[in-house]
This record gives C-alpha cells, structure tokens and sequence, in this order.
C-alpha cells in the first residue's frame, strides 16, 4: 500500500469521527512534513518499506534546525497515524509505538499583569459598535479564559444569562460561569449591536452569533481577534518580557489568576477546556516563587487551628 494511499484513507476516517477541520488540516500537514523527508532521502513511498530506523533518522534531522516541541507534534501525528493503520490491519506492527517523544524544555510564559489587563480593556473604552464589541471579547477572554476559536463562535444561545454552554474543541460540551460584570457587559453590547444594524441605510440580517463584523457576518477566523487584542496590549505599552500578547495569554492570565485566587487545578482545567489535566499545569509553570509563597499563607495546620481543631 503507498503510503500516501493510507494518509488520505486516515484522513478520511478523520472526518467520519466529526473531527473538526483543523485537527484534520494540521495531522495533514504534519504527516506530509514526514513524509516528504521519507521520499527525499531514501525515495521510499510505500508503507510496508518505512521502518523504525527511517522516523529515527527523520528525528535527527530536523533536531538540527527545529525544536523539540515542533518535533514532538509530528510524532504526536505519526502516533495518531500508525495506530490507526495497525488498527486497520495495514501494518504488522506499530513500531511508532517504540519511538519516545523527545525532551523538551519547560518555557515560563509571561502573561499580562492586572494593570495591563484592566489598560486593555479600557482601550476600547468608546462608545460605537466596534468599540464594544473589541472590549467585549477582551472581557470574554479574561472573564471565561475561552479560546479565540470559541468566543467567534459564541451563539447568541449560547449566552445563558449566568454562564455559557458552548461546544469547545474536540466537540466536547462545557459550561463557564460568567461574572455580573461580563453579564452587563453583553447586555449594553447587544442594545447597541441593534441599535447600529436597525440604523444601517440597507437593512442587514445579523447572523445568530454573539460576535459579529461590520457587516453582521459570523468572524470566520481568529485574525481579527488576535489583532484586537495586540494592538490594544501595544496600545496601553504592555512590559517588554510578555512576549506573546495575544488571545491565548488572556487565556494563560484567566488559569494563573483562579489559581492565585484558590480555584484547584482539576476545577480550572474543566473551566478551559483541556481533557488532559497536565496541559493545564503548562500554563502555571510560569507562576513566580512570591506567587507560590503568596497562594500558601495558610498552611494545613494553620488551617486546622483556625478552624478550632487543634
């Protein structure tokens, strides 16, 4: 069997598992990095003739050039791949099953203060459609920690007055309490969102989507939101070492502040999203030895005399 035979059948499967499309897009293009290596070096496109040796020698490859996270992705996909094709009896053995991830440094990730936070927000402190609905997704993101991908694709159901109930990534359902604050919020966006589309020379039908364009359209993807979110953290002069200032730092500044604020890590995990709980302990590792000493004044037996047990 070609080996390209097996990835468009795997593809394939992909989309009959209701897969969203950049799970597809992305196992696609990884698998294809690794396969246009195989074909290059050693001119080899059928399954049954790439050996253990070959994803070996693909690994020492891009070592020179790209990183351990960037690496791991890829055999993240292979993995994914080659299970589905021992799975279906296309391989005698899934010799990815031997290859270790390699190891990989754990960054710090700097996120934004609350003063940069509260500064971002009042960047779009205008009257005006635009405006609301730029500050409206920043106190989304802070408020809910909900990815750029999930705050477009907010529906008007969705918003359930005290919380949300969306569908988030990997088609998996959850429900994310909302502040007073953020309920207040949506309630002045959506007055005004009438207001401007009611007030439009050529009537619009506004599509049933909580953020919407100019033109009542649903965003069709995270471009938009990522740049309301740079240009208001380069607006307000955000600190030189937050290097990423975009969606997914307010994403990081929502877990590291319920964290501080006492929330558990299982809790936190859920309010994000992520079926792995380790995934979520990424986004602490940034937390400084004065967070760690700030969120532990009150030690076990501390506890216990406060609470008259000792």
């Amino acid at each position: 069997m070609l080996f390209q035979e097996g990835v468009e059948e795997f593809l394939l499967d992909c989309r009959v598992r209701n897969l969203s499309k950049r799970t597809i897009e992305t196992y696609q293009s990884q698998i294809r990095v690794f396969s246009s290596y195989i074909f290059s070096e050693f001119e080899l496109d059928k399954l049954e003739e790439i050996k253990k040796p070959h994803v070996k020698s693909f690994i020492l490859s891009m070592k020179e050039e790209r990183s351990a996270n960037y690496i791991n992705q890829i055999l993240k996909a292979l993995r994914t791949f080659y299970k589905y094709l021992f799975t279906e009896e296309y391989i005698d053995r899934n010799f990815m099953l031997d290859i270790q991830y390699l190891k990989s440094e754990k960054r710090l990730i700097n996120t934004f203060n609350d003063q940069e936070v509260a500064a971002m927000i009042s960047f779009y402190n205008h009257t005006g459609f635009v405006n609301q609905r730029n500050r409206l997704i920043i106190e989304i993101m802070t408020d809910c920690g909900l990815r750029a991908e999930e705050v477009r694709c907010l529906s008007n159901d969705n918003f359930k007055g005290t919380y949300f109930q969306l569908m988030g990534k990997g088609r998996k359902e959850r429900v994310v309490p909302i502040s007073q604050y953020l309920q207040l919020s949506i309630k002045k966006y959506q007055k005004t969102k009438r207001g401007y589309f009611n007030n439009l020379r050529n009537y619009r039908e506004i599509d049933n989507y909580l953020i919407v364009s100019k033109s009542g359209k649903k965003i069709t993807n995270n471009v938009l939101l990522e740049k309301i979110v740079k240009d208001a953290a380069n607006g307000i002069g955000v600190r030189d070492e937050v290097k990423r200032r975009s969606c997914h730092s307010l994403r990081h500044y929502f877990a590291q502040k319920l964290l501080k604020s006492g929330v558990n890590l299982y809790t936190i995990s859920r309010l994000l999203g992520h079926s792995n709980i380790k995934t979520t302990q990424t986004y602490l590792n940034s937390l400084s030895d004065a967070d760690i000493l700030e969120n532990t004044k009150v030690t076990p037996l501390k506890r216990l005399l406060r609470e008259g047990k000792m």
